[in-house]
């Protein structure tokens, strides 16, 4: 069994201390507590989680929709849930989500201030880039709250592993503009980049990987055979389509070329390629700090 609070890509998203929940249904066996509009044609409504507790029971099974992943919480007769409490249970998970969700806020407003966002941008980091906002965040007090021990005794399982982001040599940020909800935002500019690669910010260069140059060649091989070359192997997405492409090197050729990140820009001139690479050199110095 599972409870799952967290959204599945920090940084971004705060999640919803908050439950849309439709009626809990008559079905003796089962009760739901889904998302409004998920389907029925009934209204949805917002439950405040504690207030929910009072309609659970132990034998029944409960689906629960926290945040952007459904939690699903069964308590058959004998099961874990049981032997603690439903309401203890509950009760704890109604806590644990909310300083969850004041967690998230922090990282979200941390990653907005640090990557210089405006209100109508979306930051979405991947790999590296969250273990470095993560580590940052805990090297100044803010960490996340760990699962209460009542949970885990109730069989609900974390899932949460930054030894996954810890782990990862490379990562991406994207910055992205919020359109009016009609389609996905737009993608203004990408950064992937490899943080075992350390060139000093002094000896950074910027090549045009699309100028066609014999440089630049060498590079889209080099790369393409890289940490970094899922980045280019998927500028043909939808979201990468005509993007300008440029590689942060060592400002060397040939076998002596280090790269250090590959930027995506949706405009071509300096203050566009600079704005990415911005990005780049604040992660690398939030790494480095």
């Amino acid at each position: 069994m599972k409870a799952i609070s967290d959204p599945t890509v920090g940084g971004n998203i705060r999640p919803s201390s908050t439950v849309q929940a439709n009626a809990v249904q008559a079905n003796p066996r089962k009760a739901t507590l889904a998302p409004g509009g998920s389907g029925s044609g009934s209204p949805g409504v917002v439950v405040d989680l504690r207030s929910a507790i009072q309609n659970l029971k132990p034998g029944m099974s409960y689906s629960i929709g926290e945040g952007y992943v459904p939690a699903d919480i069964s308590a058959p007769g004998n099961d874990k849930i049981r032997n603690v409490g439903v309401a203890n249970f509950m009760n704890a998970f109604s806590d644990w989500s909310s300083k969850l969700s004041d967690y998230w806020g922090k990282v979200s407003d941390f990653t907005k201030k640090t990557l210089n966002t405006s209100a109508d941008e979306v930051a979405v980091l991947g790999g590296a880039a969250n273990d470095i906002i993560r580590a940052s965040l805990a090297a100044g007090g803010v960490v996340r709250p760990d699962m209460p021990a009542i949970l885990k005794d109730g069989g609900a399982e974390d899932p949460y592993d930054p030894s996954s982001w810890a782990d990862a040599g490379t990562g991406e940020v994207s910055i992205s503009r919020q359109g009016d909800g009609s389609g996905p935002p737009n993608l203004l500019t990408s950064v992937s980049f490899d943080r075992t690669v350390d060139i000093p910010d002094g000896e950074m260069s910027i090549v045009d990987l699309d100028s066609g140059d014999a440089t630049a060649n060498d590079l889209l091989a080099s790369i393409l055979s890289g940490s970094l070359s899922s980045a280019l192997s998927s500028s043909d997405q939808s979201g990468k389509s005509g993007m300008h492409r440029y590689a942060v090197t060592n400002g060397k050729s040939g076998p002596d070329a280090a790269v250090a990140a590959v930027l995506f820009t949706r405009g071509n001139d300096d203050a566009d390629v600079q704005k990415a690479a911005d990005l780049y050199t604040k992660l690398k110095s939030l790494q480095n700090a």
